[in-house]
């Protein structure tokens, strides 16, 4: 659920809201005035993926012990062409 930065005009706190983007917040969690929050520019963020942490090199040894492999096939295959 997204992640929205509102300033009261009233109290002037700050207040971090949950909501979905066609929802509108009408009323200050604080102070509970209503039509008295102004929403704040916020950056794009995201939860991280979960998934085991690569090494560096991991991809390039993929590659490697695959071409290994399709080498001692094809190699099988010429002798066995023979």
């Amino acid at each position: 659920m997204p992640r929205y930065l509102y300033r009261c005009t009233s109290c002037d706190k700050i207040s971090t809201i949950f909501h979905l983007s066609d929802e509108t917040v009408e009323e200050c969690p604080e102070c509970k005035m209503t039509d008295s929050l102004i929403k704040s520019l916020t950056s794009f963020t995201t939860a991280p993926a979960q998934k085991r942490p690569t090494r560096v090199g991991d991809t390039t040894e993929e590659f490697i012990q695959e071409a290994r492999t399709d080498l001692h096939k094809q190699k099988k295959e010429l002798k066995d062409n023979r």
